[in-house]
């Protein structure tokens, strides 16, 4: 928390798209971080499995190049081809079952390079990056079911417990928290919110960040639910913006810019 970053790309969900690199090609050099949202196979319209292939290994050769400065976090749709009880439990839809053993295999080889959650301090700010979000319901899930820590002492903007989030890509009960599907995305009713992988942002508490966890305490930044990008950038609370909507955003110096626009030099 004592690093303090002044300028943050994030890139939402991908999909097989390549509008990332017209971000990343011109703020690599001139940000403290790039931070991937996830998602980044299972396209909405259809791609030749080599293309989604190849800009995917671009991504993660871009993650070797920079490795403290690009960040890789993992969506539901990434996470159904790197773990296969996460796939029986939790797998989204558009799965391409043809290639799951291709790309089972380049998320097991790189398991390294991704994560789940990151924290970063932007002009005094704590954000935390995720793919679908953080909700006071399944932290209070994770917390029964793994942690036991008192709830009083369990934050988000504590950096050892984003560690302790970024385990359950190791952990045994892992895939099954994960897996954990929200009423707004399951056939069959689900849970009052999804995971850091599903929820919605139905599933968010927009106006007011519950006093739990620390949830009050930080800026939530994450993807999940697919903006136009044409009316609506993004959908932003009192503490938290999903920006779902295939541009790049820049934030430098506090939440008050966060924007889509890339500015022009």
């Amino acid at each position: 928390m004592e690093n303090m970053k002044n300028r943050v790309l994030v890139v939402p969900d991908v999909h097989g798209r390549t509008f990332w690199k017209e971000g990343v090609s011109k703020w690599l050099e001139d940000v403290d971080k790039v931070v991937f949202l996830g998602d980044y196979l299972d396209p909405y319209e259809y791609h030749l499995p080599d293309a989604l292939y190849a800009n995917l290994m671009e991504i993660i050769e871009l993650k070797r190049k920079e490795p403290e400065k690009v960040v890789l976090l993992k969506g539901n749709h990434d996470e159904h081809y790197a773990s296969r009880l996460f796939r029986e439990l939790g797998g989204g839809s558009r799965m391409d079952v043809a290639n799951w053993d291709r790309y089972h295999e380049v998320f097991s080889a790189n398991r390294a390079l991704f994560r789940l959650a990151h924290l970063e301090v932007v002009g005094g700010v704590p954000y935390v990056f995720t793919h679908a979000g953080l909700t006071a319901y399944w932290l209070s899930k994770v917390n029964e079911t793994l942690w036991h820590i008192d709830d009083d002492e369990l934050s988000v903007a504590d950096p050892a417990i984003i560690d302790r989030i970024n385990a359950l890509a190791w952990d045994n009960w892992g895939p099954e928290l994960l897996a954990v599907v929200g009423h707004c995305r399951s056939w069959f009713g689900g849970e009052k919110t999804g995971s850091i992988l599903w929820a919605d942002i139905r599933e968010h508490s927009l106006d007011k960040a519950p006093h739990v966890y620390g949830l009050d305490e930080v800026f939530q930044v994450f993807g999940h639910t697919r903006l136009d990008g044409e009316e609506e950038d993004m959908i932003r609370g009192d503490h938290l913006a999903m920006i779902d909507s295939q541009k790049c955003f820049l934030i430098d110096d506090g939440i008050s810019v966060l924007q889509a626009k890339l500015a022009k030099r």
